[in-house]
């Protein structure tokens, strides 16, 4: 699904100038170096004994911008026109004071688009992740989404979720928002009147074939945290699912085959190529960036 004509000030597709998650933050320890691969960049990150804060470096020995927030390592890849960040990570307000409870994660042999495309079509999870405990090609219903622009991305409105039986373990008076910035973050907040679980979908390009996903859980509800040591059961073929659909895909494109975009179960991906131009466009303008993303309802069956 990647169009060349939707990609920023760089050959290879991949978005810099911006924050990616490099790793939980917990993985890095004093005495202890953390090597990562990030656009195409190995860095080296270090934990500081005296003060406990975090540094890194790429291979040529310059110094990257990091930052630890939410319970995890940012790492700001920076390009010509933003050497620099304007401000942090994004913050995810998370529950439970932001503590990191649960991390999975994969390699997908692909570009961060085509990741992108995988979190943002709605047909991927009743015919990608098909489960018993998730959701099924075999009960598509109707659905109607209401969509916002918000900060380098969109946000789908609050509404009560209708699909899987996994939000009930929550129980109560189910609300659900979903959000998703670029370059590729996708954050799904669930709650009711006593508890809130927040989970974040990070995608980290290592090179312009191959991209980190990352499947990174919040809560304050007693139940998920009982449950957790049968998590990877669930959330490690559910990855594993991803890593397959994409090396498939990849088979395709080497014989030339091409995606076609439908509107509406594609808008968010045509939405996702708009504001990626838009970012490549007003840095060459040196302009501020204006959102191209309008408040629509999207339609679809799934």
């Amino acid at each position: 699904m990647r169009d060349e004509a939707f990609v920023s000030v760089v050959d290879d597709g991949l978005l810099r100038g911006v924050w990616y998650v490099a790793s939980p933050a917990s993985r890095l320890r004093r005495h202890k170096p953390l090597n990562a691969r990030i656009c195409g960049n190995a860095l080296t990150f270090h934990r500081h004994a005296a003060d406990g804060t975090a540094s890194a470096v790429d291979e040529a020995g310059h110094p990257v911008t990091v930052c630890e927030q939410d319970g995890l390592l940012w790492a700001f890849m920076g390009d010509a026109i933003t050497p620099e960040p304007a401000g942090p990570p994004p913050a995810f307000d998370g529950p439970g004071r932001g503590r990191v409870r649960f991390v999975e994660e994969a390699l997908l042999p692909c570009h961060i688009d085509d990741a992108a495309y995988g979190l943002l079509d709605p047909a991927h999870g009743p015919y990608v992740h098909a489960s018993p405990i998730w959701r099924s090609s075999k009960t598509l219903k109707d659905k109607a989404k209401d969509y916002v622009p918000s900060e380098l991305g969109f946000t789908m409105v609050p509404h009560a979720p209708v699909n899987s039986r996994l939000y009930n373990i929550i129980g109560g008076s189910i609300r659900v928002t979903i959000a998703f910035r670029l370059p590729g973050l996708r954050v799904e907040r669930i709650w009711n009147e006593k508890h809130t679980v927040l989970g974040v979908t990070a995608l980290t390009p290592i090179d312009a074939g191959q991209t980190i996903i990352r499947q990174i859980f919040y809560w304050d509800t007693p139940i998920l945290s009982a449950i957790r040591p049968f998590a990877r059961l669930v959330t490690r073929p559910f990855l594993q699912q991803d890593v397959h659909i994409m090396a498939l895909r990849q088979k395709g494109l080497a014989f030339g085959a091409k995606g076609m975009l439908i509107r509406d179960a594609d808008q968010l991906f045509i939405w996702y190529q708009r504001i990626k131009k838009e970012i490549g466009e007003a840095r060459a303008e040196r302009r501020d960036f204006v959102n191209p993303v309008k408040p629509a309802t999207l339609r679809w069956r799934t």
